[in-house]
Parts: C-alpha cells; structure tokens; sequence
C-alpha cells in the first residue's frame, strides 16, 4: 500500500472519529471539525434516486430566531412521505466528501400516499389541503391550488408571512403544477429541535428550484447537493464545470485553500447555477469507513444513530455523487435537474505543486514569506472585479471589489465559518424586502460611498475608483454577528477600463419593476444583455442614458421537465398559530 493510500486511510478514520465525538460541537462553534474549513453556510441536499419513479430528498434546514416565528414552504410534486433525518449523519457526509487538498511541503512554524381532499376540480380556485401530519417537531400540512392567489392567502390565513414581492415566484411553480409542502415547529419546541427534513415523492429526477431560493439568498450562497443512485449523476440543463488544479491556491498557515472562491468565480463566467462535481465513487468503501467508525463509550445514542443511520444509507445504493455550486440570487433563473451522466471516478483528494503554496506564517525572527495576490481567496460576482487594499500589516493585503452601474456591494461573513467576513457585487434589482429598520442609519460606507438597503441590509455604491471591502460586525459583548461593507481607496489605482465589459444581465425571474410578462426559461449559458440598472450614475460619472431594461425576448426554452423538486431556500416568518 502506497504512503499516499496509508494516509488517506488514516485521514478518512480520523475525519469520522472527529465527526462522532459528542464533543465536537462545542469545539467547532455548533459544527463538527473537520481537517479541513467547510462551508457551514451552504445550503445542503441530499437525493436517493431510490427507483425510475420515486426520489427521496434529504433537506437541511437552517433558522436561528424565535421557535414561534419559524415557518418552511417547499414546491413538490406529489404528496409526500415523511420522517426527520440525523443531522449528524449529513454532517459527516458533508465532511467525508469534502475537497481535501495536499500541499506540496509544510511551512516551518414504499411510498404512502394519503389524499383526502383528492385533486382539484379544473374550476376550482379553493386550496386543498391533501395530507397533515406531525413528522418529529415540525407540524406538517401539503396544500395545492391551480389558482397562485388563493394559495397565498391560505398561507397568510394560516399567519405566514408572504411578502407582495414572493406572490409571482410562489406563481411559478403554481403554474407547473407543484404542490406545496408548508412546516412550522410544533407548540413549545426549541430552535434546536429542528432537524433534516426527508421528503419521498413520485419524481423521475432530483431537482433544485433555485428560483424560490432567489428570494432570500445571499450573494455567492454555497448549494452542496448528493445523489445516491445506480452510477454517476450530474446536472443535466446546467453547465458542467471543471475545476483547473492549476488555479488552486492553498494557505498553508490556516488550511485553507481558494477552493470556495475559484467556483464562485467559474460560475459567474457561466452566469449559470453550473456545478462542479467534487466527488464521485462507489459508496461500499465509504460505507465501510463508517461501519468502522469509532464511537466513544459508553456508547453515545444519536452518534450511534447518526452511524448507523448514514451506513445503511450509502448501502442502499452503490454509486454517490457530490455536486456544488455558488451562486447569487440574479444567477438563480432555472432549476437545475439531476440525472445519469457519463465521466469516471472523481477522488476529493488534491495533491497540489509547489505553485499552489499561496502563503505561510512568517518564521520567527526571519524574512517574510511571500504573499500571494489577495484576490486569488475572493470572489466579486459576476458584474465585479476584485482590487487588493493593504492594510497597516507589512505584505498583507484584503481583497476589495469595485461594482458595476447597476449592482452594490454586500458583506457577508466568510463560507469557511473561521470569524471573516468576504464582499460580493450584487444585482440591485434583486430587492425583494422592504427593512423593519433603515440599514443605512449608521452610515456604514463612509464619506465616498452611498448606503442603499437591499432586501433590508446595508450595501454600499462606491465612488468610482474606490472599492468596497467587509468588515466584521460585533456585539456589545464582542460577538461576531454579520459583516458590514466600507468603500475604501486601493492598494493601486483603478485604471479607467477596471469595470470596461461589466453589465449584470437580464435574470428571468420576476424581480421587482421588470416589465412584461415572463421570458421562457433560458438556454444553459445565458448572454448578458445590459439590463438598465436601476441606481443613478454614481458620483463622478456623467449621466448617461442607458436604454430600456425590458426582457430579453430571444431565450428559448432549455429546461428539462421538472421532476421531484425541493426548495434550497424558500423561508417564510409566521406568528404561533395552528393550521387552518
């Protein structure tokens, strides 16, 4: 056996030691540790393509924020079977399938179906509810209507709260025929009693309605998705992506590689949701690692559970792919289908060269390391360009970005979950929510830069030349609690052709003010077509006119139909109160 063999073997034990640990998760701030940082912020989903008609799909659900305000609304195609799932297990999914990087050398230093309501009549414009039931802590009801208006006013009856802005997103999926899945918590359970949900439907092919999701995603949001099935799956109206190894960077004194970054940035150059596949094997040696799998004693329940429960899972079928993407909310304009792809074995385990080494500690008493360009860990968006801005630290830079006419720079905390924040470029026309509070009160940008509210958070609109960085956020107490963007001078000046080229194209989703009625899904790549922005000219740019922000009229539809269907996102408030 090969040393590379030995240690994979070692590493694969160790991960899953860490990740049964009862402990764990008071060390790692509510997650497992890992070898390696995981983007903790991505959505995650896992899909059993258990026969030619049946999916099952695995959602976790993420909420912080009062138990009696907690609400879910998920599309799906048929009347679903339903259970809770461990959420241990699917973190040790996540963690024993994530990318994994080698740096070359070290720095020094049976389907149950209950419908009784029965479909609607073609004239109905009532809202049936076909099936209730409680499924671990949530209170369940599946409701359909052929009329999108009636459905919603079910949901607000029912005290979910459904702004003006979600109607035509809910109407989409109304009008292929979905149902919807709607949960709360039950009467007097906690936030962290909220589990993995697990949905079996009638379904020929995962799916993933990212246009619901759009609603309410961050920029550059994290969609981790498996497939257990008989072979390799992959998306199938979406591009492929590879990821070039020679583009990788890796920081040796945090562990952490540009892995999360450089797909951000291969799927802006798609302006699609595309995915890269990051592992795909036969689950029997995986599934023999978990059987083998260290368990303290005297023996713990839910991580016997969670062991158990996640063998048996990949035994259940002989192949797992792992699928994941980044992307923002104007990106999210077609639900990526699922299905049997060709391509062999992918491995999650990267030897990298000596070029990949971004950067090491500095060795006491020594000369400085070298410091790879900061922009190489970011990612702006797909209408952004990233500009490095020093800092009071000798060699250490922060990556900036400057935005184009039309969208705004957010902050958001980092997807590696380590207590930084990143910045992204996002489309202002993808503002949906109207603040409870004004965002801009404390004046965040700066002198050079105006502060405009996006779906209820502060963005920044830099002067022209500036670029925008993020900033942790904190608590009287000192608690990390979000991130805030600043407009900021660069280490280099912008040359005036920084943004030439830069346009946020036109989304085909209903966002606010597009005119007209909706285009047909687009094709897999989409061309930009200079949407108008809807923002003035920033301040020292002259005014000029740029056009008609009207739909494209020249897509042509490229989806597949829509199998089995799970919304990554589709979060909605309520007050406590009982199903209608």
């Amino acid at each position: 056996m090969s040393f590379f063999n030995r240690f994979m073997g070692l590493f694969v034990w160790l991960l899953l030691l860490v990740v049964l640990l009862p402990g764990a998760a008071s060390a790692c701030g509510g997650f497992f540790c890992g070898a390696t940082p995981v983007d903790q912020q991505a959505e995650r989903i896992l899909f059993v393509q258990e026969d030619e008609y049946t999916v099952r799909s695995i959602v976790e659900i993420q909420y912080q924020g009062d138990p009696e305000n907690f609400a879910w609304v998920v599309p799906v195609p048929s009347v679903p079977e339903l259970d809770t799932f461990s959420p241990q297990a699917l973190q040790a999914l996540d963690l024993a399938t994530e990318p994994f990087y080698i740096p070359a050398w070290q720095c020094t230093d049976d389907l149950v179906v209950d419908t009784d309501g029965g479909p609607p009549r073609a004239d109905s414009v009532t809202v049936d509810v076909l099936d209730r039931r409680l499924v671990g802590p949530f209170e369940t009801a599946t409701i359909e209507s052929r009329d999108p208006d009636a459905l919603v006013e079910w949901l607000r009856i029912n005290d979910f709260r459904v702004p003006e802005q979600m109607e035509p997103f809910i109407g989409l999926y109304v009008n292929e025929g979905l149902k919807f899945l709607a949960m709360k918590l039950q009467p007097g359970r906690r936030v962290d009693s909220i589990r993995p949900i697990s949905m079996r439907y009638f379904a020929r092919s995962p799916a993933v309605p990212l246009r619901l999701t759009a609603i309410a995603a961050l920029s550059e949001m994290g969609v981790k998705v498996w497939v257990l099935a008989d072979r390799r799956y992959g998306a199938l109206n979406v591009p492929a992506i590879q990821l070039p190894l020679e583009r990788v960077r890796y920081d040796v004194s945090d562990r952490k590689s540009n892995h999360a970054a450089l797909v951000a940035r291969l799927v802006d150059e798609q302006r699609a949701p595309a995915f890269v596949t990051e592992y795909a094997q036969p689950t029997g040696p995986l599934a023999d690692r978990v059987a083998n799998a260290f368990v303290p004693r005297p023996p713990d329940e839910e991580a016997l559970e969670a062991r158990d429960t996640l063998e048996a899972l990949l035994r259940s079928k002989p192949y797992i792919t792992r699928l994941y993407t980044r992307v923002s909310p104007e990106e999210m304009h077609i639900d990526p289908i699922f299905g049997p792809t060709d391509g062999g074995d992918v491995s999650n385990v990267h030897e990298l060269p000596e070029s990949a080494i971004a950067h090491c500690s500095r060795p006491t008493g020594g000369e400085p390391a070298d410091f790879a360009d900061a922009c190489e860990f970011a990612a702006c968006g797909q209408a952004g360009r990233c500009a490095a801005v020093a800092t009071n630290e000798p060699d250490f830079d922060i990556p900036g970005c400057a935005c184009a006419e039309g969208t705004v720079a957010r902050a958001m905390l980092d997807p590696d979950a380590r207590g930084l924040a990143r910045i992204a470029c996002v489309d202002a026309r993808m503002n949906f929510a109207e603040p409870f509070v004004d965002p801009c009160a404390q004046s965040p940008c700066g002198s050079r830069g105006e502060c405009v509210s996006l779906n209820g958070t502060a963005t920044c609109r830099c002067d022209v030349g500036l670029v925008a960085v993020a900033r942790i956020q904190r608590s009287v107490e000192s608690v990390v609690i979000g991130a805030l963007p600043r407009c900021l001078e660069p280490k280099v000046p912008l040359p005036d052709d920084f943004l030439a080229g830069l346009v946020p194209f036109e989304p085909n989703l209903p966002y606010p003010g597009r005119p007209g009625p909706m285009d047909p899904p687009p094709e897999m790549t989409p061309s930009p077509n200079g949407g108008a922005s809807t923002l003035p000219p920033r301040r020292g740019t002259p005014t000029a006119d740029t056009g008609d922000s009207g739909c494209n009229t020249a897509s042509t539809r490229g989806a597949a139909p829509l199998g089995g269907l799970v919304v990554v996102l589709g979060l909605a408030l309520a007050r406590r109160r009982r199903f209608a």
